[in-house]
């Protein structure tokens, strides 16, 4: 069975820039949108490359700051990474979730 790898997704610069304020490792993340949708781009292609599935972990500022609290976490990778494979086991339990093709 292929594995379903979670990408946490910002649906534009808006949410990007907003997210860069919010996360305490801002400095680890590409500058500008266009630098993070090329990164995602490679991922994208290596997940696909092996055959796993990537699914779309919606990200909104105030919701990941609410859900973070709600978990003990940071606004920082490590947050960002359970976040994504939150997203992945609702979708396992649910199947509501945007598969990325």
């Amino acid at each position: 069975m292929n594995d379903m790898i979670g990408i946490v997704w910002f649906k534009d610069e808006s949410a990007y820039r907003r997210a860069l304020e919010i996360f305490t490792d801002s400095k680890s993340m590409p500058d500008t949108f266009k630098d993070w949708k090329a990164l995602v781009g490679k991922q994208l292609e290596e997940v696909r490359r092996i055959g796993d599935i990537a699914l779309r972990a919606d990200f909104d500022p105030e919701t990941f700051i609410d859900w973070c609290n709600l978990r003990g976490f940071q606004a920082n990778s490590q947050a960002r990474t359970a976040f994504a494979e939150h997203v992945v086991l609702e979708y396992q339990k649910t199947g509501k979730g945007t598969v990325i093709e």
